[in-house]
C-alpha cells in the first residue's frame, strides 16, 4: 500500500509523495521481518514450555499463537502503511489550506496499562543503544510529515509506535495477556538488532532527499542512554528549515564517510546546493519508471519474473568485490538503444551482479536488491550509459573509464551523498578522468603519456579500492597534480593564440576605422590616382599605426586627419583654378610625418611632397595629371599586407542564421574557461575550450586542449552551430554535473512514454 496525493500543492510533489513511499517500503522491509522473527522466536518458546509440562502456556497458547500469527503480520502492515496515508493525507490538506488535523489513528489503548508500560519498557529498552540515530531520524520525519507536533504514537519510525500497533494489532485478535507480554519481549530483541540499521537507512534517505542535511546527533544522546527517552512532544519542536546552502555541508552521516586520519584536523564540509538538493529528489521520484520503461526489475532484466531473494549490503558489496577485480567487461556495444534493457550498462550489471551471486551460493535467477541500494546500483549505471553515450569518447577510452563502473558503485552504497556533493572524492576522480580522456585520441606523445597516466590511476583504483574512498581522493590528487604539469607545456601555447587573435581584432578594428575616416573626409570627391594612392597607402598605414599604438582620440592621430584634410582643400582649390595659392600651402610637416611612418626618408619625403605639389598644379593648369609617380610610390621600408585568417565556415548564408533565441542566451552566458562540444571534420566531437572573448567584436575565441585554436565565432554563428549538431553545449560544468543533467532528461523521457 503506497500514497499517491490527490493534487499537486506547493507542500507536496512528486518527490515528497516518493519520499513517503521510500520511507513506507523501508518500515515494512526491515521491521516486518523482525516481527516474523519475533513470532518464529515465540513458538519455539512455547513449544519448549509444553515439552516441560506446562500444557496451559504451551500447547493451548502455542495453537493460539499459530492461528493468529499470519492475520498478526498483515493487520501489523495494514497499519503502519494506514499510518503513512494519514501522514500524506494531512501534508496534502495542510499543503492547499484545507483541514490539518490528522485523521488519527487509536494506537494506546487507555483501558490496557500493562500494554502501556509494555510498550514505554520497549522503547526505552532499545533506545539505550539506538537513541543518537532515532534522534535524527524523529526530527526529520517530523518534516517531512509538516508536522511540528506530531506525538510519538504518531511518527512510523518512532519504537513506541511499533510497539503500540503490534499491541493493538494483538488486541484485535484477542490473544491471552500473557501471550502479549512475551512477544513484547522478543519483539524488544529483535528491534534491538534492527533499529541500528535502519535509522542509519532512513536518515540516509532523507538527508539525501534534502531533509535537514545538516543535522546531527546532539552530544547528549552521542552515547547509549541509560534512562527512558523523554516523550518527544516534550522536546522543541523544529520548524520545516528553510535550507542555507552555506550550512548544507555540515552533516556528516552515521557512517560511510571518511574521516581525518591520525590526529589533523577535519576537513572542510562538502558543500550541498539546493539545486542539486532538488535534481536528486526528482531523479529518485522518477528512479522507478524508468526501471518500468526499461523493463528492470529490483533484480535482474525482465519484468514478472519470480521475485528472488533479497541481498543485503554485505552480501552485494561482496558480489561488487568480485566483479571489481574480474576483467569480464560490462559495457554494451555502442548504438545500443535506450528502452533496451539487456544492451544497457544498467541491465549489463544487474544480470553480472546475478551470475556472481549465484556463485556465491544465492539461489534463484532474479535477485533483488535493497531499494536504497538498488537506487545507488541504477543511479550509477545510468550515469555511466549518460556519460559514456557521447561521442567525445571512442571505444578504446569508453572500456578505460567503464573500469571505475564497479567502485563507483560501491562507493555510492558506501556514501550516497555522491550525487549531491560536487567534492565527492569519488565525483571528483570520475571528473578528472573524463577531462583527461575527453578528446584525447592520442595523436601526440604529450596525450599517449597522459592515457597511460590515466590507465596506471585506474589500475590502482580497481586494485586497490576496498570500501574507503579515501582512495579515491588520493588517486585523484596525483592525477590532478600531473594534468597540471601537463597543461603547463599547452598554456605558453593558449596565451600566445590569444595575443595573436586580440592582436588581429585590433589590426582589423584599426583597418575598418581607418577606412571610415578616409571615407569620411573624402567626402565623394573625385581623386587624381596620385593621391588616392597615396591616401590609400601611405595614409591609411599612418592612421592604422596611430591607432593602434596611441589611439584614436590622440593628438597624433588629429594631427594625420589635419594633413589629410590639408591635402584635400589643396585639391579643391587646384580644382578651382587657385593652385598654387601662397596663403593656404600644404601641410608638409604632417604630410612628412605621415610619409615617414610608411618609411620615407627625409630626401624621400622631400620628393613625395614636390610630386603631391606638381600634380595640384598640373590640375590647376587643366593638364593632365600622371597616374603614377615613382617619388610618391617609392619607400624605403615597404609595407606588408597582414594577411586575414582563414574564415570558418558556419553556415551557407551567414546573413540569414537560423538558431533559438533560448540557445544564444545561454551561448551569451558562456566565459572564459568554459567547455563545448565541437564537431571535427570526422564527424567526431572534442572539447573545446572558451579562450578569450574580444573586447572589440564579442567574438569568441576556442582553443583544443593543447591551446591551438580551432575556432573564432560571435555567439550568434555557435547558437546557428548547435542547431546543425554542430557545437554541443554542456549542462554542467564538470562531465559528472553534465551527465546528471542528461539523466533528469532521460528519466522525465522514460516516465512519459509509460
Amino acid at each position: 500500500m503506497s500514497f499517491r496525493p490527490p493534487t499537486e500543492s506547493p507542500g507536496t510533489n512528486a518527490a515528497t509523495a516518493s519520499l513517503f513511499d521510500a520511507l513506507q517500503k523501508l518500515v515494512l522491509d526491515r521491521i516486518t521481518p523482525a516481527l516474523d522473527a519475533t513470532l518464529g522466536d515465540v513458538d519455539d518458546y512455547l513449544f519448549d514450555l509444553s515439552q516441560k509440562g506446562d500444557e496451559d502456556m504451551g500447547l493451548t497458547t502455542l495453537r493460539e499463537m499459530r492461528l493468529s500469527r499470519a492475520n498478526l503480520v498483515q493487520g501489523f502492515r495494514n497499519r503502519v502503511a494506514t499510518r503513512f496515508t494519514a501522514m500524506a493525507t494531512r501534508r496534502v490538506l495542510a499543503a492547499g489550506g484545507g483541514v490539518a488535523a490528522d485523521s488519527g489513528l487509536s494506537l494506546l489503548s487507555d483501558q490496557d496499562l500493562e500494554q502501556q508500560l509494555a510498550v514505554e519498557q520497549l522503547a526505552a529498552s532499545v533506545l539505550r543503544a539506538h537513541g543518537s540515530g532515532f534522534e535524527v531520524a524523529a526530527q526529520r520525519m517530523r518534516v517531512v510529515a509538516a508536522n511540528p507536533a506530531m506525538q510519538r504514537r504518531e511518527d512510523p519510525l518512532d519504537p513506541v509506535f511499533l510497539a503500540s500497533v503490534l499491541g493493538n494489532t494483538m488486541g484485535e485478535l484477542n490473544l491471552s495477556d500473557n501471550l502479549r507480554i512475551v512477544v513484547f519481549k522478543f519483539f524488544e530483541r529483535e528491534l534491538d538488532s534492527t533499529l541500528g540499521e535502519f535509522y542509519e537507512r532512513c536518515n540516509a534517505l532523507m538527508a539525501i532527499a534534502g531533509i535537514l542535511p545538516e543535522l546531527r546527533a546532539s552530544a547528549a544522546t552521542a552515547q547509549p542512554r541509560r534512562a527512558p527517552a523523554p516523550p518527544l512532544q516534550q522536546q522543541p519542536q523544529p520548524q520545516p528549515p528553510v535550507m542555507d546552502p552555506a550550512q548544507a555541508g555540515a552533516f556528516q552521516p552515521q557512517m560511510g564517510i571518511p574521516q581525518p586520519m591520525g590526529g589533523g584536523a577535519a576537513p572542510a564540509p562538502m558543500q550541498i546546493s539546493v539545486a542539486d538538493q532538488a535534481m536528486f529528489a526528482g531523479m529518485l521520484g522518477q528512479l522507478q519508471g524508468w526501471r518500468m520503461a526499461m523493463g528492470l526489475s529490483q533484480g535482474t532484466p525482465g519484468v514478472g519474473q519470480p521475485q528472488g531473494p533479497t541481498l543485503g549490503t554485505n552480501d552485494l558489496m561482496s558480489i561488487l568485490s568480485l566483479m571489481q577485480h574480474d576483467a569480464a567487461p560490462i559495457l554494451p556495444e555502442r548504438g545500443h538503444g535506450e528502452g533496451d534493457a539487456g544492451a544497457s550498462i544498467a541491465g549489463q550489471l544487474r544480470k553480472q551482479m546475478g551470475q556472481r551471486a549465484r556463485k556465491l551460493g544465492v539461489s534463484g535467477d532474479n535477485v533483488n536488491l535493497d531499494g536504497l541500494d538498488g537506487d545507488a546500483v541504477d543511479l550509477v549505471a545510468l550515469l555511466f550509459d549518460v556519460l559514456l553515450d557521447g561521442p567525445q569518447y571512442d571505444t578504446r577510452i569508453r572500456q578505460k573509464i567503464g573500469r571505475m563502473l564497479v567502485p563507483c558503485v560501491k562507493a555510492a552504497i558506501k556514501d550516497r551523498r555522491m550525487f549531491l556533493m560536487k567534492e565527492h572524492p569519488a565525483r571528483k576522480l570520475l571528473n578528472t578522468v573524463a577531462e583527461a580522456c575527453e578528446g584525447n585520441r592520442g595523436e601526440e606523445p604529450q596525450e599517449r603519456e597522459l592515457l597511460d597516466h590515466v590507465d596506471h590511476t585506474i589500475e590502482r583504483l580497481v586494485a586497490e579500492f576496498n570500501e574507503d574512498v579515501a582512495i579515491f581522493e588520493t588517486l585523484e590528487q596525483e592525477l590532478r597534480s600531473y594534468m597540471a604539469q601537463h597543461r603547463k607545456r599547452f598554456e605558453l601555447v593558449e596565451r600566445r593564440t590569444t595575443e595573436a587573435q586580440w592582436g588581429r581584432e585590433r589590426l582589423d578594428n584599426a583597418r575598418e576605422s581607418a577606412s571610415r575616416e578616409l571615407e569620411s573626409h573624402r567626402a565623394g570627391r573625385e581623386l587624381p590616382p596620385v593621391i588616392a594612392d597615396f591616401l590609400a597607402r601611405h595614409a591609411a598605414h599612418h592612421l592604422i599605426q596611430v591607432e593602434l599604438r596611441d589611439g584614436s582620440d590622440s593628438v597624433r592621430y588629429d594631427r594625420a586627419l589635419g594633413a589629410i584634410d590639408g591635402l584635400l582643400a589643396g585639391l579643391d582649390r587646384a580644382q578651382s583654378g587657385k593652385w598654387p595659392d601662397p596663403a593656404c600651402p600644404l601641410p608638409d610637416a604632417g604630410l612628412k610625418e605621415i610619409l615617414s611612418s610608411a618609411g620615407f626618408t627625409e630626401v624621400s619625403a622631400q620628393g613625395a611632397l614636390e610630386a603631391l605639389n606638381e600634380a595640384l598644379a598640373r590640375l590647376a593648369a587643366g593638364q593632365a595629371v600622371p597616374e603614377v609617380d615613382a617619388r610618391i610610390a617609392v619607400q624605403a621600408i615597404p609595407v606588408e599586407a597582414v594577411k586575414a585568417p582563414p574564415k570558418l565556415e558556419v553556415v551557407a548564408n551567414n546573413e540569414h542564421l537560423d538558431f533559438d533565441v533560448d540557445v544564444h542566451e545561454r551561448v551569451k552566458a558562456l566565459k572564459v574557461g568554459d567547455w563545448l562540444q565541437l564537431a571535427s571534420s570526422e564527424q567526431q566531437f572534442a572539447p573545446a575550450k572558451v579562450s578569450w572573448i574580444s573586447p572589440i567584436s564579442s567574438r569568441l575565441l576556442l582553443v583544443n586542449r593543447r591551446g591551438i585554436r580551432v575556432l573564432v565565432a560571435s555567439t550568434q554563428e555557435l547558437a546557428a552551430m548547435v542547431a546543425l549538431d554542430k557545437v554541443r553545449l554542456r549542462e554542467g560544468n564538470t562531465a559528472f554535473d553534465d551527465a546528471m543533467h542528461q539523466m533528469v532528461n532521460r528519466l522525465q523521457s522514460a516516465n512519459a512514454e509509460r
